[in-house]
């Protein structure tokens, strides 16, 4: 007998398997030793965390989903063999489905207690799901994990557009100002050369804002050449002798990187109101602007119905010419002037985005 304070006394275990009890406890699996009754006379911790009521002096029966039915089943199959045998049971667990465990059994030998029977449930199908059940877990961090980073990329992402509009409206706003300026500044003078001067450097501006506004509207993935010529063309024709006329061929367009766009604005721009169209307002006919491939890549070409003989070896033609050599090195394009078919400028794009 065990004496606890206050003078009440706790009996020892009845049970036969009492002894037993800690070596079962050490045991992984859940263990159950039932009798010939059906009455459970011992069950470990791991079975006790599968079916809290499995304890020792519990009936197995009402337990299960189909009753003493199950049991009596499992008890009956037991009984003919002292070989290990296999079984399932279906655990009422509140569910519709119930608990479905599966497990090897073998009747004990007997002893002066009666019959027995040891019940070692499998805990593959458990720790399967406890396994998914991590694996689950897992995902469930993993994705909640990446949708916050999706998060902060989207909301860096936002700010990183606010911050391009705003320097894209500063931008455009400078550009008209300076425009503006310039406008009245022509207006304003009463020598042509001067005005002659200043309504040149308008359309720079304004070619420059063209590019810079196609920029904008198509983001990283470049211009398509059509609608940089485009734009272009429409400007260009504002200052136009009324005698000239352009004339548009881009059914074999192509996109331009961000970079390449200022310059190529720029060589259209000089090409077609110094070269073709110059101040003094000599030459008429037309001007082509046209794009297409060959098989050495893409290309642009301006050309008229003059000769590059036509242009001077010095003053304002000739600083044009070197300046668009100098755009089309900043643009990565090979710059090609032939007289076949009448005066042509043809830039060859060496590296296209």
């Amino acid at each position: 007998m065990r004496r606890l304070k206050g003078g009440n006394t706790l009996a020892a275990d009845p049970s036969p398997f009492a002894h037993w009890m800690d070596i079962f406890d050490v045991s992984k699996e859940a263990l159950m030793l039932i009798g010939d009754n059906g009455e459970i006379h011992a069950s470990n911790r791991a079975m006790r965390r599968i079916a809290e009521q499995a304890k020792p002096g519990q009936r197995l029966g009402p337990l299960l989903m189909d009753g003493e039915r199950s049991l009596g089943n499992l008890i009956t199959s037991l009984r003919k063999s002292a070989d290990p045998r296999p079984f399932s049971l279906v655990f009422d667990d509140e569910t519709d489905a119930g608990l479905q465990l599966r497990g090897v059994a073998k009747r004990l030998r007997r002893s002066d207690h009666g019959v027995f029977f040891t019940l070692r449930f499998r805990m593959d199908d458990r720790n399967n799901f406890a396994a998914l059940s991590l694996k689950v877990a897992e995902l469930d961090s993993e994705v909640r994990a990446r949708r916050a980073a999706q998060q902060s990329a989207e909301a860096a992402l936002e700010i990183n557009r606010l911050l391009t509009r705003e320097l894209h409206h500063r931008v455009n706003n400078n550009l008209q100002l300076q425009i503006s300026l310039l406008r009245r500044a022509a207006r304003l003078t009463s020598n042509i050369e001067v005005r002659r001067f200043v309504e040149h450097a308008i359309g720079r501006l304004r070619a420059m804002s063209a590019g810079l506004d196609l920029t904008y509207q198509s983001g990283e993935t470049g211009v398509d050449i059509a609608d940089l010529a485009q734009k272009l063309a429409g400007q260009i024709a504002e200052t136009l002798p009324t005698e000239r006329e352009i004339d548009l061929s881009l059914d074999g367009g192509f996109a331009v990187s961000v970079p390449q766009v200022t310059p190529l604005a720029l060589i259209i721009h000089e090409t077609m109101t110094r070269i073709f169209a110059p101040s003094d307002g000599v030459g008429d006919g037309r001007i082509e602007l046209a794009a297409g491939h060959d098989r050495n890549g893409p290309w642009l070409e301006l050309s008229d119905d003059g000769q590059w003989a036509d242009v001077t070896l010095d003053g304002d033609a000739a600083e044009t010419n070197k300046l668009i050599d100098t755009l089309a090195r900043q643009a990565g394009v090979a710059v090609l002037r032939t007289d076949e078919g009448g005066r042509r400028l043809r830039l060859r794009f060496v590296a296209v985005a």
